[in-house]
């Protein structure tokens, strides 16, 4: 996993995000980000959690009679790391609508010398084999 903030690396352990008022505007100055992350960069229990809710998408989608997302009907819901490897741009786009909260949660858990605070997410996308998420963060200030 790398994580950059308008172009300089960043330790991952030093970001948080913000689980309150995420993608709110802020009054403070944000600077962008970039997170790249390689299929296995993904927490374990991440995964397990995004299996569950595309389990779960195909016992809604039985019982309602169409798909919420037809995109994973289509594929016939697979598990996450085969999305990973045969349907990147459905992954992204899970991470993007549904999963964002759960993946950050267990990406920046325990942060040690907080130094930035995810914002918002503004695009996720896939380029080679990644997952990109962009957005803005801003500083951690102590009080």
């Amino acid at each position: 996993m790398i994580f950059k903030c308008s172009g300089n690396a960043v330790n991952p352990s030093t970001v948080s995000y913000r689980s309150l008022g995420f993608g709110e505007a802020v009054t403070i100055k944000t600077q962008p980000y970039i997170l790249q992350i390689k299929p296995g960069d993904f927490p374990r229990k991440f995964e397990i959690i995004a299996d569950t809710f595309i389990s779960e998408c195909r016992i809604d989608d039985t019982v309602q009679g169409y798909a919420d997302i037809p995109e994973l009907a289509t594929v016939d819901y697979p598990t996450f790391n085969e999305l990973l490897n045969i349907h990147p741009n459905l992954a992204a786009s899970l991470i993007e609508d549904y999963l964002y909260f759960e993946l950050f949660y267990h990406l920046f858990q325990n942060p040690t010398n907080l130094q930035l605070v995810i914002n918002n997410i503004n695009n996720v996308y896939t380029e080679k084999d990644s997952i990109i998420i962009t957005g803005d963060t801003y500083p951690f200030k102590y009080f």
